[in-house]
């Protein structure tokens, strides 16, 4: 089972202390290893499971990314 997006920046910004707003940016920017690393390790656990089978990646593009950049 993957991870929500909204579910992850959510915990990424628990974690770290930084507004969702910021870690939502670096996701509009492409940048899913900045996120990945404001994660604690179960979360990066989660966060890999689901970058493998591919369901982060197309709900980045499908919601947040515009132009459709990986």
């Amino acid at each position: 089972m993957g991870i929500n997006l909204d579910v992850l920046i959510a915990a990424a910004s628990r974690k770290t202390g930084l507004p969702e707003e910021k870690i939502r940016n670096a996701v509009n920017s492409g940048d899913v290893s900045e996120l990945r690393s404001y994660l604690g390790a179960r979360e990066q656990e989660k966060f890999d499971k689901t970058m493998n089978d591919g369901r982060l990646t197309e709900e980045i593009r499908r919601k947040y990314m515009k132009d459709g950049r990986r």
